[in-house]
């Protein structure tokens, strides 16, 4: 049995690695390593920081099995390259500066647990800087690479024609798999300016004939008709049950009869005690909206067979998030 004691202190301290992590990414830390090996002094130097904190970040980051050191002497593994470095092809810079961002309500959650309300609003927090909205937006796109590889094995895309992605960002879904199946057509639905990035990956894919957007709010306008594939990714999460319920009979009223409905996102299991990383997720979107939530898998079937969907089928990906719920419209 792990040792109690033992198990407490990795809690009370497992802050300290992931903050080691974003404070090197946020100074340009990664960056300043990627050449030859360069002594804490030269990278202190180059980015206008102190020798001392440098130093000891540095020695953080070798500790952690991140950065490498030789003879007083740091590198970066060329592994972690991609992942760490600012425009890295699988760069999660956009990811660590939202993780960063998102610590402050944690501080506070002693005031949500009295309450029961948000401490902070996370779409207040986007929308007061453009900056803030383009980030997320970023962020969304390095997060959901690997999930569409992934669903994409385990879901017959390949069937589609005719894709409707609701609230979907940076459009990283229907690009990936609109580049995977050159059939495909999608529809990028979110707010304007969240689809002004959006236009800008769909030119950086090379795919303006296959992908569009359509501004509006997926609560109350419209959606289209006939399609044959509707995403809800990273979107019923942040509302409360009534809102979600809703917002799956709306997506599946829009989806033609055999048409497939795909929900990627947070969701707990039976009980609402694991997976651990959701019941932490149902938690942190607690402290950012009014009423989101993880909700249970068994609500999510539920909602569907509600609207009609039949064929329907739970399970877990390696990606973040892991929940997927998928079905066909009845006929």
């Amino acid at each position: 049995m792990e040792n109690i004691e033992d198990k407490i202190s990795g809690l009370l301290h497992g802050y300290q690695g992931g903050l080691v992590l974003m404070t090197a990414c946020e100074l340009g830390v990664f960056d300043a390593l990627t050449g030859p090996p360069v002594s804490a002094l030269e990278v202190a130097e180059k980015l206008g920081l102190s020798e001392k904190g440098v130093e000891r970040l540095l020695n953080a980051l070798a500790a952690l099995g991140i950065a490498a050191k030789d003879n007083e002497k740091y590198s970066l593994p060329e592994e972690w390259l991609p992942y760490l470095t600012k425009d890295g092809e699988r760069s999660m810079h956009q990811w660590m500066w939202l993780s960063k961002k998102l610590i402050q309500p944690w501080l506070e959650m002693d005031r949500f647990v009295r309450s029961g309300e948000n401490i902070s609003s996370i779409m207040d927090m986007l929308g007061s800087e453009p900056e803030n909205m383009r980030a997320f937006t970023d962020a969304m796109h390095d997060k959901g690479l690997k999930a569409t590889w992934t669903l994409a094995r385990e879901i017959p895309i390949g069937d589609c024609k005719k894709m409707l992605d609701l609230g979907g960002g940076p459009g990283t879904y229907s690009l990936e798999w609109c580049k995977l199946h050159p059939h495909l057509k999608a529809t990028i639905l979110d707010i304007p300016p969240v689809l002004e990035v959006a236009k800008e990956y769909i030119k950086r894919y090379g795919l303006k004939d296959r992908v569009t957007t359509k501004p509006g709010d997926f609560h109350k306008d419209g959606l289209g008709t006939e399609y044959d594939l509707v995403l809800l990714a990273n979107i019923l999460h942040m509302y409360e049950g009534d809102q979600g319920r809703a917002l799956v009979q709306k997506a599946a009223d829009c989806l033609a009869p055999g048409g497939r409905i795909v929900i990627h996102g947070f969701c707990t299991d039976d009980g609402d005690v694991a997976p651990l990383n959701d019941v932490l997720f149902s938690v942190n979107i607690g402290l950012l909206t009014p009423g989101g939530r993880a909700h249970p898998v068994k609500e999510k079937i539920d909602w569907l067979e509600a609207a009609g969907i039949g064929e329907i089928r739970h399970f877990r990906v390696d990606a973040v998030p892991t929940g997927v719920v998928t079905g066909v419209k009845k006929g």
